[in-house]
């Protein structure tokens, strides 16, 4: 069954189908992907007038990577009424209009990458692109995991209840024996420098690319998306943990950068303190935004978060000679 046909939308259009949708989030924001200086075009799947799903096609290659940096959840999005259906109805058309998507948006784009939103738990549709066609490339899907802690109802003492005991410990050690003390403030200089410094320790660095793009993203997240900085302190008032975090559209905090300094504890404190920030502006959860090395992983679950399955997929015509 076909579903609708294939167009260009434009910006307006694009906000228009992002406010009608249950996957809307600021990473899909026009003002914010403008941002990054790179070419995105937006293809939505019109029927009968409507807008039921769309996509953009993001060319980050500017940035040095498949996706722009600290971003995520950049791909599909369905018009809200697809998923009022019955359960039995979404399954089929979330199979397929993502499938009929991706499909039309193939003959037109040679390449694109797709983060897709954590409720997008389906990819059969994205899979079956060009399934029998051996001629034609295939969609590349890729299983990611980020680290997501409901704060709904919740409260502080049932929040740390949820997390390992050794994290409780540490939190208690980072005032006691290193005199740490969570702001609610924090300068860009700071992330900056908290930045290289975890870098540093990984055996990497921040590009030149993130550095110029950095004052830019943090700047348009405080001024636009009720972001904030967190900071961790020690004696001397200087920051030696800080996370940028932000509110999206559904409420839900997002916590894209950390960076830590010179410090054993105050990366336990600065956790525990965004859920704390979480709690008092009654967000539904915090998205950690991201667990998929060994050990950011295993530290954001030691917290209580737990992880939730999304999905990248890229398209690639080029491969096919």
């Amino acid at each position: 069954m076909k579903h609708g046909n294939l167009r260009s939308l434009n910006l307006e259009e694009w906000r228009a189908l992002l406010e009608q949708s249950p996957q809307n989030t600021v990473y899909l924001h026009p003002d914010f992907l403008e941002l990054f200086g790179v070419d995105v075009r937006y293809w939505g799947l019109e029927r009968k007038g409507v807008v039921i799903a769309g996509l953009p096609v993001i060319d980050a290659k500017a940035t040095g990577g498949r996706f722009l940096p600290w971003c995520y959840y950049q791909g599909i999005v369905f018009h809200r009424e697809i998923w009022k259906a019955a359960p039995a109805k979404r399954t089929q058309y979330e199979i397929e209009i993502s499938e009929e998507l991706v499909t039309a948006v193939a003959e037109v784009e040679q390449q694109f990458h797709l983060s897709l939103h954590p409720s997008l738990s389906d990819v059969r549709g994205l899979d079956w692109v060009h399934y029998h066609a051996a001629d034609r490339a295939r969609l590349q899907l890729f299983p990611r995991y980020t680290a997501i802690q409901s704060t709904c109802g919740e409260t502080p003492e049932n929040l740390r209840r949820s997390a390992r005991s050794a994290r409780r410990q540490e939190e208690g050690y980072a005032k006691s024996r290193e005199g740490l003390t969570v702001d609610r403030d924090g300068t860009l200089d700071e992330l900056a420098t908290l930045l290289r410094e975890t870098f540093k320790r990984q055996g990497s660095s921040i590009s030149e690319v993130e550095q110029q793009l950095l004052p830019k993203f943090a700047s348009y997240l405080v001024s636009s998306a009720q972001g904030v900085f967190l900071s961790v302190r020690n004696a001397e008032g200087a920051a030696v943990a800080i996370a940028l975090i932000f509110s999206d559209v559904d409420g839900t905090i997002h916590v894209p950068i950390v960076g830590t300094g010179e410090t054993r504890f105050g990366g336990t404190l600065l956790y525990f303190a965004i859920l704390d920030y979480a709690l008092s502006v009654e967000a539904p959860a915090v998205d950690f935004n991201g667990a998929n090395s060994p050990s950011r992983a295993y530290f954001k679950h030691s917290i209580g978060a737990r992880p939730a399955l999304f999905f990248e997929a890229s398209y690639d015509a080029t491969t096919i000679e």
